[in-house]
């Protein structure tokens, strides 16, 4: 609410500086270039004799030119009641006088002719100056053309505000107002709401016939120099197109042409609207709109548009953008914005209106390889015995505005080691070759927030390998030579069984062969017996036993 506050009373200040006083469009004293580096200023043409000059036949008039260079036309013109008596050119009376240290020379001028045609005429005598540029000056003088017994009415010249003025506040009416025997005249003058006022007006005098039913009365306002000025409120009246009307008389009835001018009445501020998104994300563009904005009464033609923005919280003055009728930006930090938009209108008025954004960080997003092998907290990555790993953070996703200003972090066995999107682990900084280790990386944005992954790795043939297997022993290799433990087994009981079939057969064969026993002495007595009468010489008795002692 605070920041609201203050946002709103920097617009007050504005709207100050925008909102004093009545304003009108400057006249455009531009200095357009004649040649680069040469400025050409509008010329300026002025008439020496005073106002309420009588003349009866002929009449003679001077003045002066300034300028760069003389000017390609120089006219005069006699008006009464807006209509052109008669006109001429003034070229061939041009005679430098002067030549000034600002570049600028001055030339005289003389119109001379013969009023007696159109008496009596409460005149105008009107001089018009153009340069090469097309830039041109006017400037006007009261005048009387009377004969003897001529009876004159007033004449008028309405100066200001000038035609097609755009106006707002106190209504200022001056000019110059004389009677043709020097007399300060009375003034008479009506406001019209008419929305073609602007052409209303010929030559500075009333050139259409419109019902003025109310004239309101102006006593006393002529000075003796003939100089009038009419001031009077404006908060009565709606915005639009005026026609300012004003006349003098001398009370006995005479009146003078009616001098009128228009203005465009801006009294009103415009009406300000703001559209856009009430949330977004840092790096996320975003556009207001304040294209509804209008004018009731004149539109939004002619609309200007500023608008601010200010971060709560933020250090500093708001941003400002100017022209568009919507801005678009992008904001880079999280927090609550108040976006505001100033819509001037051509009087100067302003209008105001804001709407907030909130305005949320996205977090992070950690991506991490190890020497090319993505982090997996579900496994244990397997390292090469080199002398060096890659770790490598540059996949991390993060908004833009926050890319480069990210916090890498990489622990080791929960320890911080390194700090940086990419570094070199060494293969001397793993002393232990025992066990798997901890990989870590934490990645944090300038908001604080942050994002982490882990793994595990080890080092291949190392016990931190998770494929690591110690070296086998003589059974150990006979086991992973058969493949494992059972088949062992299975071959060993194979062998055994062959074996115990082999010496089963091996001793079948032997008793069946000259294996010595021990035979009974009555049993050899009888087997000689038999052997002596198949006719076999028989061996001696003492020879076999001893034999089978032996």
């Amino acid at each position: 609410m605070k920041v609201i506050r203050g946002v709103l009373a920097l617009l007050l200040v504005l709207l100050m500086f925008t909102s004093s006083g009545a304003v009108v469009p400057a006249v455009d004293l531009g200095m357009t270039n004649a040649a680069p580096g040469e400025l050409d200023n509008p010329p300026v043409v002025g008439i020496s004799q005073q106002h309420g000059a009588v003349f009866s036949d002929m009449v003679v008039i001077h003045g002066m030119v300034h300028d760069e260079v003389e000017p390609i036309d120089l006219q005069w013109e006699l008006l009464s009641d807006g209509e052109v008596l008669v006109e001429d050119s003034m070229l061939d009376s041009l005679f430098e006088a002067t030549s000034g240290q600002d570049g600028r020379s001055s030339w005289h001028w003389t119109a001379t002719f013969n009023i007696s045609s159109w008496n009596p005429c409460a005149c105008q005598f009107l001089v018009r100056a153009i340069d090469a540029s097309a830039q041109l000056a006017e400037d006007r003088l009261l005048l009387f053309g009377r004969s003897e017994g001529d009876e004159l009415p007033p004449s008028l010249l309405l100066e200001t505000p000038s035609m097609g003025s755009i106006w707002r506040g106190e209504l200022v009416l001056t000019g110059v107002a004389f009677d043709d025997d020097g007399s300060a005249p009375e003034m008479e003058w009506a406001v019209l709401a008419f929305n073609q006022a602007q052409y209303a007006c010929a030559r500075g005098s009333l050139s259409q016939s419109l019902p003025i039913d109310d004239w309101n009365t102006a006593p006393e306002v002529v000075s003796p120099n003939g100089g009038f000025r009419i001031v009077t409120p404006t908060d009565d009246l709606e915005d639009g197109w005026l026609l300012l009307l004003v006349r003098a008389h001398d009370g006995l009835g005479n009146h003078s042409s009616v001098a009128c001018t228009s203005l465009a009445l801006q009294n009103n501020p415009p009406i300000a609207e703001l559209v856009g998104p009430s949330q977004s994300n840092e790096s996320e563009r975003v556009t207001f709109d304040a294209s509804a904005s209008d004018d009731p009464s004149w539109g939004r033609e002619g609309l200007q548009f500023t608008f601010l923005i200010h971060r709560e919280g933020g250090i500093g003055a708001p941003e400002m953008e100017q022209g568009e009728r919507q801005v678009t930006f992008t904001p880079v930090r999280e927090g609550n914005y108040t976006v505001s938009v100033i819509v001037t209108d051509t009087s100067g008025l302003s209008a105001v209106n804001s709407t907030t954004l909130q305005v949320s960080n996205v977090a992070p997003r950690a991506v991490a390889t190890v020497d090319g092998i993505p982090f997996d907290a579900n496994s244990v990555i397997r390292l090469s015995d080199s002398k060096q790993w890659i770790l490598d953070a540059s996949g991390t996703e993060d908004t833009e505005n926050d890319q480069g200003s990210l916090i890498y972090t990489w622990y080791i066995d929960g320890d911080p080691l390194f700090l940086g999107e990419t570094r070199a682990l060494m293969r001397a900084q793993i002393t232990d070759d025992s066990k798997t280790h901890s990989l870590a990386l934490t990645v944090e944005d300038d908001d604080g927030v942050r994002d982490s992954l882990s793994t595990r790795f080890g080092i291949v043939d190392t016990p931190s390998d998770p494929l690591y297997e110690e070296p086998l022993g003589w059974s150990g290799r006979i086991q992973s030579a058969v493949g494992g433990f059972l088949n062992m087994l299975l071959l060993f009981t194979l062998a055994m069984v062959v074996i115990a079939f082999v010496t089963a057969r091996l001793t079948s064969g032997e008793r069946e062969g000259d294996i010595p026993r021990w035979i009974p002495k009555r049993m050899r007595e009888q087997r000689d017996d038999e052997d002596d009468d198949s006719g076999a010489e028989p061996e001696s008795d003492e020879e076999e036993d001893t034999a089978f002692d032996d």
